[in-house]
């Protein structure tokens, strides 16, 4: 009821009882709010101070909403093995593009964030997703992310992963 345009969940059910919905806008209403406030320590924000860099952070946090998580469910939906096969090289493509974006965001850094202590909102983007992605390589037999095809990624996800925010939420 909350979100009549989608029906789903998440929502954020302000206390005016105004919703925000969308797991990546939530978030960034948040960052917003903290700026705002003043609420944030330095360092603690999910999205750089740079405006540009900001809009870079929003552009591929939507690319993986919209590209990328689409191509690996279909992986698994694929009514075909021919089906499997194309999803699973759009699946590719999409983490070939965001090989490049790490390379591009992160500065030679540990995270998309450009820092080295903790990730941002497009590690967050991509990293919620790291479960599925090893499930599905796992059912169907398949390398979507690893060192030969995309080792900038391959590292990234380990250090994810190891993240302490990341594994207090991360399944096993």
């Amino acid at each position: 009821a909350a979100n009549p345009v989608y029906g789903k969940i998440p929502v954020l059910l302000l206390p005016d009882g105004r919703a925000i919905c969308e797991s990546a806008v939530i978030v960034q209403y948040i960052e917003d709010v903290a700026r705002e406030s003043g609420g944030a320590e330095a360092g603690s924000l999910l999205l750089p101070d740079d405006p540009y860099e900001r809009a870079m952070h929003r552009f591929w946090t939507a690319f993986i909403d919209d590209k990328f998580w689409p191509a690996l469910d279909a992986v698994s939906l694929a009514p075909t093995p021919g089906a499997r096969a194309q999803a699973a090289e759009d699946t590719r493509a999409a983490l070939s593009l965001l090989e490049e974006a790490f390379k591009d965001r992160s500065n030679g850094k540990a995270f998309f964030s450009g820092g080295d202590a903790a990730p941002g909102l497009l590690d967050l983007a991509l990293g919620c997703f790291l479960p599925a992605l090893r499930a599905c390589e796992r059912l169907h037999g398949l390398s979507l992310i690893d060192a030969s095809a995309t080792p900038l990624l391959d590292e990234w996800s380990q250090r994810f992963a190891a993240h302490p925010a990341a594994k207090r939420v991360l399944p096993d």
